[in-house]
């Protein structure tokens, strides 16, 4: 038995032969008009016994180049065939071969004569081989890929039950796939929105579409008939991912906002004196410094209040680590100003220190860097001796957290947990440099394992001449300055 689309076309297609073999006829043919007699039978011989009964025939095709043509027909076919039993040694997990070799031959078949027929058995061996392929490349989303196999397999092959169910596959992978694609498209215009509330907004509406995508998705695949195969399976699981994914975005970008309003509170944790204070050689008073960081207080609380505005609108999205983060900057910045405010009592002695430095620790991270504290930046003049300042540092309990002092020139520093008084009790006293001169790396230097090295939370640095009488430099506390360092 031949298959059956063949037998419908043979007709059709005698009328080509007819045509084709005139046109290639010499004038002084001694045949009469029409089909060369030997392409007749040839594909008769073709059609009833095999391609290989054809070639007796086709070899005494008088026009040499319509000779060659019908030829390399039996090649086209052998080569086609030889690509299907190429499977039957491949494995499953071979994918990548199988459709190659299932590509070969719809390759060589399709370039067959239409009034040539294939055996059944080729066309139910090529089917089985075509299939299995099509319904990966639909797993795959390769939908233009599947289409143009399907129509090529149906050409080749003819009709059959298994090729009906991979085009109902077909329809309704393509529906879902458009659905996907639109809700992708949506959501990609959505995230280059830069306000985040209208960010916010446009997701909202995205997903508030989602439940009647869902039911859109589900009639498609209902419709199809084929709902219950892998494929359609498999594209309404992407679909449903895709819309996860679209929730996943939203949530972000609340959380996103969030983490803005906290990194706008670190900001403002961070903000450090500017200029020069009414103490000598322009220090800061412990007064200035209180009423700076009482002014940061303020402005903290004014973001913090919006942050909690903003997580009345999405309590469940925002992250409750925020919010203890902020709280535990407020609390640290709190217990600084209760720091300045005892040293104000202790005015006459806190005027030998120097000049203020600044407040650092981890608690207020480097944007990017969680390992590396925002940087207290100092400058002055050492007019002919050694400069001082002081700041005050928070470490965490437990953390090998390291205190590092970085110069813009090469000019040597100290640091001492004590206060130096000008530093004339230096020497008198005896007073460990802290400094980890093994550790020190350009210009850097660091109090390694700064918590215990300090005994507290305020440091001191003496700034020795250098060429320049101008300095600058900033401290920075890092969670491991060794591992940086390498």
């Amino acid at each position: 038995m031949k298959k059956n689309l063949k037998n419908i076309l043979v007709l059709a297609a005698s009328g080509a032969l007819a045509l084709s073999a005139m046109m290639f006829t010499s004038c002084g043919s001694t045949q009469t008009d029409g089909v060369d007699p030997a392409i007749t039978k040839g594909v008769e011989a073709w059609n009833r016994r095999g391609p290989s009964t054809a070639e007796n025939y086709w070899t005494n095709i008088a026009d040499e180049k319509v000779k060659q043509k019908y030829l390399n027909y039996i090649k086209l076919y052998n080569d086609g065939v030889a690509a299907l039993d190429s499977t039957d040694s491949m494995k499953a997990t071979q994918e990548g071969k199988l459709l190659s070799a299932c590509n070969t031959a719809l390759s060589k078949f399709s370039a067959l004569d239409a009034a040539l027929q294939l055996d059944d058995e080729v066309c139910q061996k090529g089917t089985a081989l075509t299939v299995p392929r099509i319904n990966k490349l639909l797993e795959a989303e390769k939908v233009s890929e599947a289409k143009k196999m399907y129509k090529t397999a149906k050409q080749v092959y003819g009709a059959s039950a298994e090729l009906d169910t991979v085009g109902k596959e077909i329809d309704a992978v393509s529906s879902i796939s458009a659905k996907k694609k639109s809700l992708k498209d949506e959501a990609e215009a959505a995230s280059q929105i830069e306000n985040v509330d209208d960010k916010i907004a446009a997701y909202q509406k995205i997903v508030d579409s989602i439940p009647s995508l869902k039911k859109d998705v589900a009639a498609a695949a209902a419709k199809s008939g084929a709902e219950s195969t892998v494929p359609v399976k498999s594209a309404v699981k992407g679909f449903n991912n895709t819309c996860q994914d679209v929730v996943s975005q939203r949530k972000l970008a609340i959380r996103e906002k969030a983490y803005e309003y906290k990194e706008q509170i670190g900001d403002v944790f961070a903000r450090q004196l500017e200029g020069t204070g009414s103490g000598k050689n322009g220090a800061f008073t412990n007064q200035e410094i209180l009423n700076h960081y009482q002014s940061v207080k303020a402005d903290m609380q004014v973001a913090y209040d919006q942050l909690l505005e903003f997580q009345k609108k999405y309590p469940e999205e925002i992250d409750a680590n925020v919010i203890k983060d902020v709280n535990a900057q407020k609390t640290t910045l709190q217990s600084k100003i209760t720091v300045v405010e005892k040293e104000i009592a202790r005015e006459k002695e806190i005027a030998s220190r120097g000049k203020f430095v600044g407040m650092i620790g981890l608690f207020n991270a480097e944007a990017g860097d969680a390992k590396k504290s925002k940087p207290a930046k100092f400058s002055g003049s050492t007019k002919k001796k050694p400069d001082y300042l002081w700041g005050i540092v928070d470490i965490a309990p437990g953390a090998m957290n390291d205190l590092v002092i970085t110069m813009k020139d090469n000019r040597n520093v100290h640091v001492f947990n004590q206060n130096t008084k000008s530093g004339k009790q230096i020497e008198k006293l005896g007073l460990k440099d802290l400094i980890s001169r093994q550790n020190k790396v350009g210009n850097s230097w660091p109090v390694m394992n700064a918590r215990e090295a300090l005994n507290g939370s305020v440091y001191y640095v003496q700034v020795e001449q250098g060429k320049s009488d101008v300095y600058s430099g900033e401290a920075v506390v890092y969670a491991s300055f060794i591992t940086r360092s390498r």
